[in-house]
C-alpha cells in the first residue's frame, strides 16, 4: 500500500508547513498568457519547483536520499521542494503487525527509523509507529504541501491531454471539466529550460483545478489504486461505489456520510481506522493477499465473524513468517507464533485454521453479485475452480451452497455464532474486496504521465527506477516496480533485462507483506539517487551478492544469500552466525542489520 494523490482538510502535520494550495492560483500569476515579444516590466512568473508526488513512505525516503546524497543536493540545486498529495496514510490504518519485524523496516539516511522504538503486533512492526516515524521524518525535510490531485502531467513540448477515462469515475464530469479548464492556457514566458513541465491540480474540497510548473518531478505514489473487480453477474452500485474516485482521500470521503457508511469497499478503504467495525458484525473478505489478511486480522481484532476465502487458495500469504501468527496452533486455544510455513508443519490449503473461533477460511468461491439491503448487504457467491469449501475453527469442512450462493453452517460454527444472530444466508454487515491494485487506472502514473516515455535508470546491476529522456521525471518506489510492463508478473527468470534482474535481486531478499514491499523500494530508491556513494551499504538485508562478497568472501555470501529469503531476514550477528554455521569469522561482525539512524 501507498501513497496516492489528493486530499481534502489540512492534517496537523502540514500545519507545521507551508501549505501551497489556493495562492492566487499560480496561474494568476503567469499574467495568463505568453509573455514573449511584449515589453513588460516587473511581471512575477510562477514559482518553479522540484516536485514529489506522494507523501508516503517512498516519498519520505525519496526526499530524504536526495539531501543526504551530493548527488542529490546537486539535482535539487536551489528549487524548492513541493510535495502534492495525501497525508501519509500508515498512521490512520488499523494497528497491525507490518509483514516484517523491526529489522527489515528500516530506512536508508533516516534520523527517526522505524525499526527502533516500535513493538511487535503478531510477530511485525507495530504499523502506527511505522506511520508515525514517517511523519516524523517528513517533518524533518525543507518541503512545501499541496494536498491536491494529480490530474495530469503536461511538458512544454507535448501539452497532452487528460485521460478520458476520468469523466466515467463518479464525480468525473466535474472533475474533467475543472482540469481541462486550466491546461489549455498557455506556457508562461520563462528562460529555456527552466519549468518544462506542469503539473494540473484538483482540489477536491472547492472543485477546482490549478497548474503547478516544475523544473523536475519524482512520482512517488505507491504501487497503485485499490482494485475491485467486477462481480461474475456484473456490476452493481454498491461496487462501483467501492472504487473510491482517486481524488478522494480518506480524510475528505470519511467526512461524507454517503461514502463513510459504505457497506462494501475496497481492501485498502476497509482497513482505515475511520471505518468502524463492532464486536458480532458478520464480514466477508473475498481475496487473500496482504490486504486481504490485514482485514481479516481487523475482523479478528473487533470479534466480528468472518467468512475469508479465495477463488482459488489463501496459502500463498502464509509464505510470510510473519502471517503464520493468524492460525491457530493444533490443539491449543493459542494463535501461532511466526515461522516459516514448512517448519510450522503447514503443508497443504486444509492447515489453516483460523486461530478465532469466530473465522472461517475457505477457498473456491467467487463474488457473483452484491446488493444492498436495509441494514445489511446481501453478498452471492458463484463456484470457483474445483472444490468449494470453507474450514471452521474445529476443522469442519462447510460446502459453498451452488444455488443459493451461500456458505454452508457446520453445526459447531452454528452454535458459536447462532447465538450473535447469525444464521445461514448470503447477508453481511460488511464486504471486502481485496482485489490488489490497479496499475493502469485512473489516479496512477499511467493515467497522467505515460505520454512523457520512461525508460529504465539502472544501478547496481538492475532497475531501481524510470524516467523521461531529459532525465527531469522519474517514477521511484513501487510506482515504478508496478508500472505496466514492469511489474513481477511480466519477470522473466532468465531474462537479461534491467527488470528481470531487479526480480531475480528481489528474490534474494527477505521475504515482504507485497511483492514490491519496502525493503526493495528502499534500497532502490537510495541506489537511484546515489546515496550509497558516499554512505556503503552494510546491511545484510539488502546487499548485493556482490556487495557481501566484497566483505565476506564468496562462499558465506552464497550462504547467506540462501537463507535470506525463506527467513525474516537476520536481526542480530548471533542469527546471522547460526545461519551460517560459523562461529569464529570476524568478516561477519562488519555487517549490520538494519540502516543506522542518520547523525
Amino acid at each position: 500500500m501507498g501513497c496516492c494523490c489528493g486530499t481534502s482538510a489540512v492534517d496537523d502535520e502540514a500545519e507545521q508547513r507551508q501549505l501551497v494550495q489556493d495562492e492566487p492560483d499560480d496561474d494568476a500569476r503567469d499574467v495568463d498568457a505568453g509573455l514573449e515579444g511584449l515589453n513588460v516590466v516587473n511581471v512575477q512568473l510562477p514559482t518553479v519547483y522540484y516536485v514529489i508526488v506522494g507523501r508516503g513512505p517512498m516519498a519520505v525516503v525519496n526526499h530524504r536520499t536526495l539531501r543526504a546524497s551530493a548527488w542529490g543536493r546537486d539535482r535539487i540545486g536551489e528549487l524548492p521542494v513541493l510535495h502534492v498529495g495525501f497525508p501519509n496514510p500508515w498512521p490512520r490504518y488499523l494497528r497491525h503487525g507490518l509483514g516484517q519485524p523491526n529489522h527489515l523496516l528500516s530506512f536508508p539516511a533516516f534520523a527517526n527509523q522505524p525499526s527502533i522504538g516500535g513493538g511487535a503486533i503478531d510477530g511485525g512492526l507495530d504499523s502506527q509507529h511505522f506511520g508515525g516515524q514517517i511523519s516524523a521524518e517528513f517533518d524533518t525535510l525543507d518541503a512545501q504541501v499541496a494536498e491536491e490531485w494529480v490530474g495530469l502531467i503536461q511538458s512544454q513540448a507535448g501539452m497532452q491531454a487528460i485521460d478520458d477515462r476520468i469523466a466515467a469515475e463518479i464525480g468525473g464530469g466535474a472533475v474533467r471539466d475543472a482540469i481541462n479548464l486550466r491546461i489549455q492556457a498557455p506556457w508562461p514566458a520563462f528562460e529555456d529550460g527552466e519549468a518544462p513541465y506542469r503539473l494540473c491540480l484538483y482540489n477536491p474540497v472547492n472543485g477546482t483545478a490549478r497548474l503547478v510548473y516544475a523544473a523536475k518531478i519524482d512520482i512517488c505514489t505507491g504501487p497503485g489504486r485499490p482494485s475491485v473487480f467486477a462481480p461474475a453477474n456484473g456490476d452493481s452500485d454498491e461496487t462501483r461505489a467501492a472504487r473510491t474516485p482517486p481524488w478522494l482521500s480518506p480524510e475528505r470521503w470519511s467526512q461524507q456520510p454517503v461514502w463513510r457508511n459504505r457497506r462494501t469497499l475496497n481492501g485498502v478503504d476497509a482497513i482505515r481506522d475511520e471505518v468502524v467495525w463492532n464486536n458480532g458484525d458478520r464480514v466477508c473478505v473475498t481475496a487473500g493477499g496482504g490486504v486481504g489478511l490485514n482485514a481479516a486480522e481487523k475482523a479478528r481484532n473487533n470479534q466480528c465473524v468472518l467468512d475469508w476465502f479465495g477463488r482459488d487458495e489463501l496459502m500463498p500469504i502464509f509464505e510470510n513468517p510473519r502471517n503464520i501468527t493468524f492460525l491457530r496452533e493444533p490443539n491449543t486455544n493459542d494463535h501461532r507464533a511466526p515461522a516459516r510455513r514448512l517448519d510450522a508443519g503447514i503443508n497443504g490449503e486444509d492447515d489453516l485454521i483460523a486461530s478465532s473461533r469466530r473465522a472461517r477460511m475457505g477457498r473456491g468461491a467467487r463474488l457473483a453479485a452484491v446488493a444492498n439491503t436495509d441494514v445489511a448487504v446481501e453478498v452471492r457467491l458463484a463456484a470457483a475452480g474445483n472444490e468449494h469449501i470453507i474450514r471452521d475453527w474445529w476443522g469442519n469442512h462447510s460446502q459453498l451452497n451452488v444455488g443459493e450462493g451461500r456458505w454452508e453452517l457446520s453445526q459447531d460454527y452454528a452454535g458459536e455464532v447462532g447465538g450473535l444472530g447469525v444464521a445461514e444466508s448470503r447477508v453481511y454487515r460488511r464486504l471486502v474486496i481485496p482485489n490488489g491494485q490497479a496499475t493502469n487506472e485512473v489516479g496512477h502514473p499511467r493515467s497522467f504521465a505515460h505520454h512523457l516515455a520512461f525508460q529504465a535508470v539502472e544501478e547496481a546491476g538492475r532497475l531501481v527506477a524510470l524516467e523521461t529522456a531529459d532525465h527531469l521525471v522519474r517514477l521511484l518506489g513501487a510506482a515504478c516496480n508496478n508500472y505496466p510492463g514492469y511489474g513481477i508478473g511480466t519477470r522473466n527468470v532468465h531474462g537479461n533485462t534491467p527488470k528481470d534482474r531487479m526480480w531475480n535481486f528481489h528474490a534474494t531478499l527477505p521475504v515482504s507483506a507485497v511483492p514490491d514491499g519496502f525493503i526493495l523500494c528502499g534500497v532502490n530508491t537510495a541506489l537511484a539517487n546515489h546515496y550509497f556513494d558516499d554512505h556503503p551499504n552494510r546491511n545484510v538485508n539488502t546487499m548485493t551478492p556482490i556487495e557481501l562478497a566484497g566483505v565476506v568472501g564468496d562462499d558465506l555470501a552464497a550462504r547467506i544469500i540462501a537463507e535470506r529469503n525463506t527467513r525474516n531476514g537476520y536481526s542480530s550477528l548471533q542469527e546471522l552466525r547460526a545461519a551460517c554455521d560459523n562461529d569464529q569469522d570476524a568478516r561477519l561482525a562488519q555487517l549490520q542489520f538494519a540502516y543506522p539512524v542518520a547523525g
